[in-house]
């Protein structure tokens, strides 16, 4: 009952805060399209650090709003072809792998997958995103997708070559609001993107976890029951 309190309180809340949010946004940018020849380079630079707050902003919320949603929302479990999701989530990556000059490695005939198919593109997208983002410097960045069979269900494994994670940290990042740092480009994420994939994990009756050492890259796993 009290986390079905905290979820309706978090959903209100978030809601809420999108009203001002998009007057901040929308105001921001009229000032710079009515009045950008009379704001001098400093001016715009606070002007860039106002509107990329409120992006920020606008993706945690965003993100605040799917946690409070999984699990309350769901559609029924079934089949689920992987292809039919990494396909799509290859092409919306490929802009920004090619441009990180980082390969995606995608399981060629991979088992079905009993779910729900919006939540599974939820999870290979943070997954995915999540190794892009703290891949940290490398020579030649690559990331693997596996999903193999168990004897009562199904794992996921999204794997990089990246700087890795300290042992001591495997269990916090996937709390809400909890991160490892700035993003590659200096940005720092939301922090839910990792609490998204463990709760999904476990609506689903499944759990996640990762195998990671400094300078070692990161596997996050995951399992799905059968059914």
């Amino acid at each position: 009952r009290s986390n079905a309190q905290l979820e309706h309180y978090v959903d209100a809340v978030s809601h809420d805060l999108r009203s001002p949010l998009v007057s901040l946004l929308g105001f921001s940018r009229l000032l710079r399209e009515d009045y950008g020849g009379r704001i001098d380079e400093k001016g715009r630079h606070f002007l860039d650090r106002i509107e990329q707050a409120g992006r920020t902003m606008e993706s945690l919320i965003h993100d605040l709003l799917e946690l409070s949603r999984i699990g309350r929302t769901d559609a029924a479990k079934s089949l689920v072809d992987p292809r039919s999701v990494l396909a799509p989530l290859y092409a919306e990556f490929k802009p920004r792998l090619d441009q990180e000059g980082a390969s995606l490695e995608l399981p060629e005939n991979p088992p079905l997958l009993m779910c729900n198919r919006t939540r599974l593109y939820q999870l290979f997208s943070n997954l995915v995103g999540n190794a892009l983002d703290h891949m940290g410097s490398v020579a030649e960045p690559a990331i693997r997708v596996e999903v193999t069979a168990l004897q009562d269900g199904h794992q996921i494994t999204v794997s990089d070559n990246g700087k890795g994670i300290d042992p001591a940290h495997h269990d916090r990042i996937f709390e809400i609001f909890q991160s490892l740092g700035p993003r590659k480009d200096g940005r720092r994420g939301t922090g839910i993107g990792l609490a998204i994939v463990k709760k999904i994990a476990e609506t689903h009756g499944g759990r996640v976890w990762v195998d990671s050492r400094p300078d070692q890259g990161a596997s996050f796993h995951l399992t799905l029951p059968s059914h």
